[in-house]
């Protein structure tokens, strides 16, 4: 899959890139690490995914910028009674039967954005600068832990909280944020039967 950026958008965001071979290195690791938090891919593209049948009508798809479905099997058998909205698919039946063992619900659709949302192009930026830096740095974990510095009398302050070690690591609160925005939502108001 490719990159949420490119060594273009770096440059065009003011990240001085040495080394190609490395940024590409980190496009491609942070672009990963936002996809999983995000519980989608992000891009445009054909995507087929395997989900539980809920004992409901609804079912929720991992994307929220679903443009069309072109195949639905449960079980392997192929369906057509249902009907997309949103990004959710509905039938006039439950997905799977109640009080059994949910069934397999796979899914094709085409989804994803494009071009890639500006913001996500600039977070990916942001961290792989991050990156950039903390190798040229001395790399992951060199400073881990530090508190402070002091340059007259030489202290060097440490916490013992389990601080970041890479600095492309996405805290909890952005992956949060892009679980919200980009996946699948997975409460429900109700269940219909």
């Amino acid at each position: 899959m490719t990159a949420l950026a490119t060594l273009d958008d770096l440059k065009r965001n003011g990240i001085e890139v040495t080394d190609e071979q490395t940024a590409f290195s980190l496009l491609d690791s942070v672009s990963e690490a936002v996809r999983s938090a995000a519980g989608c891919p992000i891009t445009l593209g054909e995507w087929t995914v395997d989900l539980p049948g809920e004992q409901s009508r609804k079912l929720d798809l991992p994307c929220r910028a679903v443009r069309d479905v072109s195949k639905v099997l449960v079980d392997g058998q192929p369906i057509e009674d249902w009907k997309l909205f949103g990004s959710s698919l509905y039938r006039e039946e439950p997905w799977s039967t109640f009080g059994g063992i949910p069934s397999t619900v796979t899914v094709t659709f085409r989804g994803g954005w494009d071009p890639i949302p500006a913001d996500i192009v600039r977070l990916v930026c942001s961290y792989v600068a991050a990156g950039l830096h903390q190798l040229a740095d001395g790399g992951p974990g060199a400073h881990a832990g530090i508190a402070y510095e002091r340059l007259d009398d030489a202290q060097v302050g440490y916490t013992h909280d389990g601080a970041q070690i890479d600095a492309t690591e996405l805290p909890e609160a952005t992956r949060r944020s892009l679980r919200n925005r980009f996946g699948a939502n997975v409460s429900s108001i109700g269940v219909f039967r």
